[in-house]
């Protein structure tokens, strides 16, 4: 059993004496499915007092006599990672969520904020629901924007697309997740974060470091994993409506349904559009594209006992259309710049909780499919990409003893890209076959250690070996450390992957060969939870070093009118981060964090800082809610520094750009309105309060005929300050 680092921070300003304390249990299956634990025992450490879980996973507990501040809560049950709790005497009510046993994903407490998961050796951070309606997030990419780990950042200004970056690398190296399933890459990779509608989602987990190998030889940098509302917990009407003053609209509508006893469904819809043209910094180019947005999820669950069925189906499509200004209004005069993105992502998993077998406790299923097409039109260039990919995976759990556990098992895969840019055509039939072990290990309370390793023959470049392993320590029953080491590969996609550097007249030089992308990472944490009156401050701090012996690096250094993507020897990534969160004042949650991206690569010759990215940020978050808990206001702060920008040197006068962007500050503004005891709530909010810009965003916008032409150096915003508001509704009951 693991011990949790962690003070629950609810029921604020409840006298010290509270003597029950209320909540309510639930467990993730093997498949992503949550469900109230029945039957789960609940006890105070060191005493006698305890109780055990009713229907719907609720308790009831007394509190022990004392006057101490905290009590360790100790919570069991079958088939499930136990927990221990450190829980304040003010608390009188909390949820707890319990992963199956063979699930390597962090135990989640739900809590007041983002918080650093306690019970995995792997540092992770959650991002709950109530979190994702903090802000006006609309999609995925835009729910990290108050993440203290995660940068979010344009890809360029006629794309619009987002993209993030994790321990000072882009996310193509952090393994995207689907529920446990990598589903969240290829070649429309640029756009797969903005393709998911934020209300569509219970909530988030970024594990940094070594991924589990469970989840293949990626994640170099970690793994996000994105976890969609189950059919079985949600309610049967759901609507989000959402406008700003600038003519975005967006729609999504979701609703679960139980048709028969063992039967769960679910079927959501969303689209979103924007038709106007924008050019706030002048510069005669649009700031953002027009487009179109339209996608939809199908699920299906079906449980009978300790066995499990799901199956998942999400098409999307988006089609953006970008130019100078004007362009799509007056003809085809003006330059225009127009993407389509097409994909069908699919899964099914089967899991037999009780297994019954010698080899395995437990036994799931995994298979994957996923179809995406991607066009570029650019003025007189033109990309066209698409792939499909398959993928399927057998996981087994055997307990061999309370201390030890492990996981194991093989995966598959086939993927078939095609990827074409005016005459330059890479195409590739990529198949690979795997096996994996991971073990955990808890000689002790206060140690837990995973250790893992995969092999996987690939037809392209051989045997491709990942090992990684993760360690906790618990120093005490308030401070915790963790360390984590391992290797991982990417085998790139070079077009795709740099589709917004070709909206430019750059020559584009593409390495002869492809070879995988191979690096380590090694690094850790130290989280200390501190009580303050009758609060708990919290104190996080990590450090994560990324070294490349192979990386595909986009040199745009060489010169300006070259855009070079070759593969170099040399590069590395230091990320660093410190934070301090907690409860300052009644009601009132405050998080402070500093974060630190000190990336190298091998660019122009010379071992140079990853251009158009802030070093330093700063974030200051809030979340002041009042005591009836009607209104809630967020606001957010965030500070990023100078950097580099890529040398315009050789361009003339009025074409160049300096060496370095200056910093600047961009901040928000969040409110929700959520009346007791009705379905509805409305929230309205203010970004971008400072009207912060990019002031030339593209080179040559006025003629892009010239050879002087880019629209792929961008380092800051490209929003202008935008008023927002929105209703949600929630009709029924949510399934039990």
């Amino acid at each position: 059993m693991k011990i949790s680092i962690l003070l629950l921070l609810v029921s604020l300003g409840v006298s010290l004496n509270a003597q029950q304390l209320q909540g309510t249990i639930r467990g993730r299956s093997p498949d992503g499915v949550i469900s109230p634990i029945v039957g789960a025992k609940i006890s105070w450490k060191h005493t006698t007092l305890g109780t055990l879980s009713t229907a719907g996973g609720h308790f009831v507990l007394d509190r022990p006599v004392g006057e101490h501040e905290v009590d360790t809560l100790i919570i069991s049950a079958y088939g499930y990672r136990g927990d221990t709790l450190i829980v304040l005497r003010t608390a009188q009510t909390l949820e707890v969520l319990l992963e199956a046993e063979y699930v390597a994903r962090p135990v989640e407490v739900e809590t007041e904020r983002t918080a650093v998961s306690p019970a995995e050796p792997i540092r992770t951070e959650l991002i709950t629901s109530r979190q994702l309606e903090q802000s006006a997030c609309c999609t995925l990419a835009e729910s990290f924007e108050r993440s203290p780990s995660v940068e979010v950042q344009f890809s360029d200004a006629a794309l619009g697309a987002k993209t993030i970056r994790l321990l000072g690398l882009r996310g193509i190296y952090t393994s995207g997740l689907v529920e446990a399933v990598s589903l969240l890459h290829g070649i429309t990779g640029a756009f797969a974060l903005d393709d998911i509608p934020e209300p569509f989602l219970n909530g988030i987990s970024i594990s940094k470091g070594a991924a589990s190998v469970l989840n293949g030889y990626g994640g170099i940098t970690g793994m996000t994993n994105v976890d969609f509302k189950q059919p079985h917990r949600d309610v049967p009407f759901f609507v989000n409506a959402f406008a700003n003053h600038l003519g975005r609209a967006e729609l999504n509508l979701t609703s679960a349904q139980h048709p028969l006893d063992n039967l769960h469904t679910m079927l959501m819809v969303h689209g979103r559009m924007f038709q106007r043209d924008v050019d706030a910094n002048g510069d005669g180019f649009l700031d953002m594209p027009r487009f179109r947005n339209a996608n939809a999820v199908g699920r299906v669950l079906w449980q009978d006992g300790s066995r499990e069925m799901q199956l998942f189906l999400r098409p999307t499509w988006g089609n953006y259309k970008g130019g100078t200004f004007g362009a799509w209004i007056n003809g085809p005069s003006g330059y225009r710049i127009e993407t389509t993105t097409q994909r069908l992502d699919s899964y099914a998993k089967i899991a037999f909780n009780d297994a019954g077998i010698s080899i395995a406790d437990r036994l799931g299923i995994q298979l994957a499919f996923t179809d995406q097409r991607f066009t570029l039109r650019a003025g007189s260039r033109r990309l066209d990409a698409w792939q499909w990919m398959v993928q399927a995976k057998v996981i087994a759990k055997r307990e061999l003893n309370d201390a030890v556990g492990i996981i194991y098992g093989i995966s598959a895969y086939t993927d078939t890209p095609h990827e074409q840019l005016d005459s330059i055509v890479r195409s590739r039939d990529e198949r690979a076959v795997g096996v994996f072990a991971e073990a955990t290990l808890t000689p002790t309370a206060d140690v837990c250690i995973t250790v893992g390793a995969r092999n996987d023959w690939h037809n392209m470049f051989g045997s491709l070996l990942t090992p990684r392993m993760n360690v906790k320590y618990a120093i005490s029953e308030l401070a915790a450390v963790r360390f984590s080491a391992g290797t991982g590969l990417r085998v790139p996609y070079m077009v795709a992957d740099n589709a917004a550097l070709f909206i430019s007249n750059r020559t584009v030089v593409l390495d002869s060969v492809l070879l995988p992308e191979r690096a380590v990472n090694v690094g850790g944490g130290i989280t200390v939870t501190v009580p303050f009156w009758s609060q708990a401050i919290t104190f996080d701090a990590e450090f994560y070093h990324t070294r490349f012996t192979r990386q595909l690096v986009t040199d745009l250094d060489r010169s300006a009118r070259l855009a070079a993507i070759v593969y170099a020897n040399l590069g590395y990534a230091n990320s660093a981060l410190v934070q301090v969160s907690g409860t300052i004042l009644p009601n009132m949650e405050l998080t402070v964090a500093y974060r630190l991206m000190d990336t190298y690569a091998e660019t122009g010759g010379s071992l140079r800082l990853q251009p158009l990215v802030s070093p330093h940020r700063v974030l200051i978050a809030a979340a002041y809610r009042t005591s009836d808990r009607i209104w809630e206001v967020n606001p957010l702060i965030v500070w990023y520094s100078s950097g580099r920008i890529p040398t315009t040197a050789e361009n003339p006068e009025p074409y160049r750009f300096p060496e370095q962007f200056s910093s600047y500050v961009r901040a928000s503004l969040h409110v929700n309105y959520c009346p007791l005891e009705q379905p509805w709530e409305l929230y309205a909010g203010i970004e971008n309060i400072a009207n912060v810009l990019q002031r030339q965003a593209v080179i040559a916008a006025d003629n892009p005929a010239l050879p002087y032409f880019d629209a792929s150096l961008i380092w800051g915003p490209l929003d202008q300050r935008t008023f927002y508001a929105g209703v949600r509704l929630r009709l029924g009951e949510a399934f039990e």
